[in-house]
């Protein structure tokens, strides 16, 4: 009898609108956790926490261009299911996915900004989601980079590399939000 293998990805997207608590702690067996709405992550791997910290480095570049402080984010819609998960980061991925959306552009006038590494996705519907996440991830990755043997750059030298690295190529030019909402309401 001849056996079938499937292989499987894992895909989860975790939406935050608001602000929220975010803790980062050592679990039982020593390890990182950060606890966020509706997931606990467990870092296993140093490369796949730099590259999420990196991820998030690069969403506070870009904060200002998606969630001005004077644009309304709209109303959210509230979620119909939620699922609590334990996520376990084990990889080494080489890189964090950064994506932004405006309120302007959006279909539901609500702007966006999410990371993805692997098959992890934390989506932020607002300013105060962001930063929220920002510092939680920060928080996290300082205990792993703390810990020593893994030779990590501590949290704030990653985050001036991905600044000089916005400084020395650019962002994608964005229209800010605020602009982005005129023009649409005028047209």
């Amino acid at each position: 009898m001849e056996t079938e293998t499937v292989e499987a990805a894992s895909r989860l997207t975790i939406h935050i609108a608001g602000e929220h608590e975010t803790d980062a702690f050592i679990g039982l067996t020593l390890i990182p956790l950060l606890k966020i709405p509706t997931a606990i992550i467990e870092f296993r791997h140093p490369t796949g926490a730099r590259v999420w910290w990196e991820g998030w480095c690069e969403a506070a570049e870009i904060l200002d261009r998606i969630f001005p402080e004077q644009v309304d984010a709209g109303e959210l819609r509230e979620p119909e299911l939620t699922i609590n998960s334990f996520v376990i980061l084990d990889d080494a991925p080489r890189r964090a996915k950064v994506r932004a959306r405006s309120a302007a552009v959006s279909p539901d006038g609500i702007g966006a900004l999410s990371i993805t590494v692997g098959g992890l996705t934390i989506a932020c519907a607002s300013r105060d989601a962001v930063e929220c996440q920002v510092s939680g991830w920060r928080e996290a990755y300082d205990m792993f980079a703390r810990d020593g043997g893994f030779g990590l750059p501590s949290a704030d030298e990653v985050a001036a590399r991905v600044r000089a690295n916005h400084a020395r190529h650019g962002v994608n030019e964005l229209s800010t939000a605020a602009e982005e909402q005129r023009a649409g309401r005028t047209q």
